[in-house]
């Protein structure tokens, strides 16, 4: 039996295609659509990724999926969306791999987001191949977080709760605005699947090789180079 690893699996799930492709109707409603006494909330577009048993997580179809699927949403809608970031994660769970996109807006909006995000072509092709598993939406007729740190650990201060979000977003903003100049910029292969595989690779030489600077000392420095409490129990500086 051959055993597939890297980008061997991403190949072998393209080969993987199943019949069918769902058909959605986009709301014909515009980012500037009036109001109707809808209030702001929280929700969640998540896509659970295939991660064969005894593998490694494939890290790459977060990127694909930020720029080609979540980045054209963005483009789209941004001036509606009033918060928004992306997770990653990889546990051996009921969630187990999972990329998600989160934004903060009205209800109107959630429907349009998710709606433009079940017809895109490439995440459609994407679900036939395999690469991903399953795509979840919340309901926009259910506001279950209505509150800007309603999305915030627990455990933090109800300051740091209300704040993070803003937090957050540079962050999201930085990592997508990275992926396009990298994909931009490089000499990278035609198939597109290596070709995120690819600038993934290149995307975490810049987090090893910059990251400490460009953004860890430069964080510190906003909070005026003092003294971080952490996981050790150590202080230390950036």
């Amino acid at each position: 039996m051959i055993k597939l690893t890297g980008i061997g699996i991403a190949v072998a799930l393209l080969l993987m295609g199943c019949a069918g492709q769902p058909v959605v109707t986009v709301p014909e409603e515009s980012a500037t659509a009036p109001i109707r006494n809808e209030t702001a909330g929280w929700w969640y577009v998540r896509f659970r990724l295939a991660w064969p048993e005894e593998e490694e997580p494939l890290w790459w179809p977060d990127l694909l999926l930020a720029d080609r699927v979540a980045g054209p949403v963005l483009d789209a809608e941004g001036e509606a969306i009033h918060l928004w970031r992306f997770h990653r994660r990889a546990a051996r769970d009921d969630a187990g791999r999972q990329f998600s996109f989160i934004f903060r807006a009205l209800p109107a909006t959630a429907r349009r987001v998710n709606a433009r995000i079940a017809a895109d072509p490439l995440l459609i092709h994407l679900q036939e191949t395999g690469v991903v598993q399953k795509v979840s939406y919340d309901d926009p007729s259910q506001l279950q977080r209505p509150g800007i740190g309603d999305t915030s650990d627990k455990n933090w201060s109800p300051e740091m709760q209300m704040a993070w979000p803003y937090f957050i977003l540079g962050v999201s903003r930085l990592w997508l605005e990275l992926i396009r100049e990298l994909e931009r910029r490089g000499e990278w292969p035609e198939e597109l699947l290596a070709r995120y595989a690819a600038v993934e690779k290149a995307l975490n030489e810049h987090w090893r090789d910059e990251g400490g600077h460009a953004l860890l000392h430069h964080l510190s420095g906003v909070f005026g180079y003092r003294e971080l409490v952490i996981l050790r129990q150590d202080t230390m500086r950036f």
